[in-house]
């Protein structure tokens, strides 16, 4: 019994005429050689249309011996031609019949591999369209959060100090400086000076975040030789008098040894400026410390301070984008909600490096920076 041909290559002959099926069981255990391909010799024998043919003839020929030697007990020259006539004209309606099921199947078969071919194509088109306009709708939800986040920002973070600084250059203006005692005077002047930082502390984060491409990430060069040792010993030397302002310690650990990283020396800098800004900031007393160690493969920075922590409920989210710890906003109220974002963001874009945190509310916070020695 014939197999079905699982595998059998379509030929670009199919359906022409003379065409000798070359995928046919008949032709490759019985070298039989068919006059026709026909559509179902990949299914079952018995839908062999070639075969039937061959059957019938074998069939009709030895009915014909049967019945001419019954007939006449001796078969004749005539009779023998009579009955391969008998067979001929049977092959040619059987022959023309057979080629146009081989035809029809075959246009049958063209159209629904041409159908599945273009359904398919439609199906991935279609696939692909609603793929990009789902990232596109998201991407635009994700933009409108942040512009509703920008502009609650910028009505209320950006304008309470403008409105400090603008009330101190009015009374500057209109004189009434003039009138205060010089202690009181200095007062109004240091607030609108600290006001004025604040404002650009505030708008540096939100330069930082605006380098950030539709997609949400940070564009950065990691080609500079970075001695993590010499770039904190320069950021604390510059926050020494902030600690000294609020009475606090900053002890820094120094190390004796140069620690050598890969990455980008302007965003490193203003990470690590961020969050001892940060330590500081929300300290109220005791003090901030600053280590630095390695090992074969790793330095690991640790900012640690005793000020206000972060709730447990916050630490999961503070690094997101917008996101302030709820006793944050209490304890300060300007801020842009974007710094603990932009260090996470520049951290990640340098390869092999973390940062993560610990932290309890009213007893202080300790973050971490890991990264790869550069040897």
């Amino acid at each position: 019994m014939p197999v079905k041909e699982k595998k059998a290559k379509e030929d670009k002959n199919i359906g022409k005429d003379l065409y000798l099926n070359q995928n046919c069981w008949l032709v490759k255990n019985l070298g039989s050689l068919p006059y026709k391909r026909c559509q179902y010799c990949e299914l079952r024998f018995r839908k062999c249309l070639f075969l039937q043919y061959q059957i019938i003839s074998v069939v009709l020929i030895s009915f014909s011996f049967i019945l001419f030697f019954l007939i006449d007990k001796n078969i004749s020259a005539s009779a023998i031609i009579i009955i391969f006539l008998l067979v001929i004209v049977y092959g040619y309606f059987f022959n023309s019949s057979t080629e146009k099921i081989i035809k029809s199947n075959f246009f049958e078969k063209q159209s629904s591999l041409a159908f599945k071919e273009l359904s398919s194509q439609l199906e991935e088109k279609v696939a692909a369209q609603t793929k990009e306009i789902k990232t596109k709708a998201e991407r635009m939800i994700k933009l409108l959060e942040m512009r509703s986040s920008f502009l609650d920002i910028a009505s209320h973070q950006l304008r309470t100090p403008t409105s400090v600084i603008r009330g101190t250059l009015a009374m500057m203006r209109d004189g009434d400086m003039d009138k205060m005692k010089p202690a009181e005077r200095s007062r109004f002047i240091d607030g609108m000076y600290q006001k004025s930082i604040k404002l650009e502390e505030i708008i540096n984060d939100i330069l930082m975040a605006s380098e950030m491409d539709t997609s949400g990430e940070m564009k950065i060069t990691l080609n500079d030789q970075i001695d993590l040792t010499d770039l904190v010993n320069k950021i604390i030397s510059e926050h020494i008098f902030d600690a000294q302002a609020k009475k606090l310690q900053l002890v820094w650990q120094k190390p004796s040894e140069a620690m050598l990283i890969q990455g980008s020396l302007k965003y490193i800098g203003e990470t690590i400026d961020h969050i001892l800004d940060n330590a500081i900031k929300y300290t109220i007393q005791g003090a901030v410390t600053v280590t630095l160690n390695k090992n074969d493969t790793k330095i690991l920075l640790a900012i640690q301070d005793t000020g206000i922590g972060i709730p447990k409920a916050d630490q999961a989210k503070v690094f997101n984008k917008f996101v302030r710890a709820k006793n944050a906003k209490n304890a300060y109220t300007d801020g842009s909600g974007l710094g603990l974002f932009i260090v996470k963001e520049v951290i990640d874009k340098h390869p092999g490096a973390k940062v993560w945190l610990e932290s309890q509310e009213n007893k202080g916070t300790k973050v971490y920076l890991e990264f790869t020695l550069n040897k």
